[in-house]
């Protein structure tokens, strides 16, 4: 039975066409904009999550489109923790805190006390998951490479066809793999290949033949490999890969063309580009696009918003569906402790550690309430102008607020209104074309 999907009049689709959802992450180009200005960041990502390429206006301006694309899933997700996060406070006797830290053009600032899901399909949640889980896996190949290893990425797929459902896809490749890596025979791969561990992805498209689910492993060795190794390693599990398949009424693809083998080179450029391509899998691949006519769930959610095609729609509730109750990434047994990193974190342990920095301003629930459907505004002046650009924002639209610690140099509120007026009066100034200043030649005319 077809959902029916939310209304979007042509105000609401105009209002998303300026920022794809494409670039919630990696910022691509943004054209238009609501109130805030539009988004035009560029760049790629880089594996330092808290400095992400293009500068801090370019940060700012990624973080702006995932909250607007996140008030967006409030009204459409299927999902309640995705409809609560970043909207609802932890404590129903008060609202959230603003909290910056840092200084200058490195000034950051975020809210504390908001619920956080911790869902995949949340682009707020998992932009930060993913930055988390990239710089993991960014160490990892590092201290691998450091001690005379090497690495691999392993793609595996499933035959699917048009009209298939997602989620017995899903569990397939699931099942599929747990027969790869188990068994005398894996036990005895290991030994022989110098396999050290590893660390699986699985990533879902949609395209012509349907949805396209496929397991994307970063095999690690504990010496150098050549190419033609690596393949045997990854002939052997393609074999039991499409036997499990079989056993669950599926088929690999014929003469193994959804098997994929490339070798993760040491090196700043090749390893870069590796890195890039895992961390955008464990993320949910926001910034990635789909081959050919495949789309990621991401472009299925922006062609919703674009268009308001109930077919996009029922997909991307599949997705959000399915997606939800199963395990995007997983770890081989012993590979983090092999390489002396940390207990794994969950998604909701990690989106539920607040913004670092201290808190400066308490925002009672009906003040946030005036917030909360702008207030990556409020982020961007106290990244701007600190905590006087902060309580500017707040008494300029008559938003009540409490001072929650303070510095001897800071000025008052009504002070900090004043300069942030005249900061506003030469911003605009600024924009007014000069022939049409005073003594201009269209004001002469």
């Amino acid at each position: 039975m077809r959902r029916t999907p939310p209304v979007l009049g042509p105000d609401q689709r105009a209002a998303f066409r300026w920022c794809p959802v494409t670039a919630v992450v990696a910022g691509r180009p943004c054209a238009g904009g609501a109130e805030g200005g539009p988004a035009a960041a560029g760049g790629r990502l880089v594996k330092n999550a808290a400095n992400p390429s293009g500068g801090p206006k370019q940060a700012r301006e990624r973080r702006d489109d995932r909250y607007r694309l996140r008030r967006r899933l409030w009204e459409l997700s299927t999902l309640p923790g995705v409809r609560k996060c970043g909207r609802v406070s932890r404590s129903p006797e008060g609202g959230p805190t603003l909290r910056v830290s840092g200084d200058g053009d490195q000034r950051s600032a975020g809210y504390a006390g908001l619920v956080t899901c911790g869902i995949m399909t949340c682009p707020c949640c998992a932009s930060k998951v993913g930055a988390h889980r990239a710089q993991e896996i960014g160490d990892l190949v590092e201290k691998v490479h450091a001690e005379g290893g090497s690495a691999a990425l392993v793609t595996l797929t499933v035959r699917h066809r048009a009209g298939q459902r997602l989620a017995p896809l899903w569990d397939a490749i699931t099942y599929a793999w747990s027969r790869v890596t188990s068994g005398a025979k894996y036990a005895d791969e290991l030994q022989r290949f110098g396999v050290s561990g590893w660390v699986a992805v699985v990533e879902a498209t949609h395209g012509d033949a349907g949805w396209h689910p496929h397991r994307h492993i970063l095999v690690l060795f504990d010496g150098p490999v050549s190419q033609e190794m690596t393949e045997a390693l990854a002939d052997r599990w393609w074999l039991r890969w499409e036997r499990a398949l079989n056993r669950r009424g599926f088929d690999a693809v014929a003469d193994k063309g959804g098997l994929d083998v490339r070798r993760v080179a040491d090196g700043s450029g090749s390893l870069g580009v590796y890195l890039s391509k895992i961390a955008h899998e464990v993320s949910g691949a926001p910034t990635k696009r789909g081959r050919g006519t495949s789309r990621t769930h991401w472009q299925i959610l922006n062609d919703f918003l674009a268009t308001g095609s109930a077919d996009d729609y029922d997909l991307w509730v599949e997705y959000e569906q399915t997606a939800q109750r199963r395990r995007t990434l997983t770890w081989a047994k012993g590979t983090r402790e092999r390489y002396g990193l940390s207990r794994e974190r969950s998604a909701k342990e990690i989106t539920e550690d607040d913004a670092g920095g201290d808190d400066v301003l308490a925002l009672p629930n009906e003040s946030w309430r005036q917030v909360r459907d702008r207030s990556e505004l409020l982020l961007t002046a106290a990244e701007r102008d600190g905590i006087t650009g902060a309580m500017a924002w707040l008494t300029e639209r008559g938003i009540t607020f409490t001072r929650v610690k303070g510095k001897p140099h800071d000025r008052d509120a009504e002070s900090a209104r004043a300069d942030y007026l005249r900061r506003d009066a030469r911003s605009r100034w600024s924009r007014v074309p000069r022939a049409y200043r005073p003594g201009g030649t269209a004001c002469m005319a």
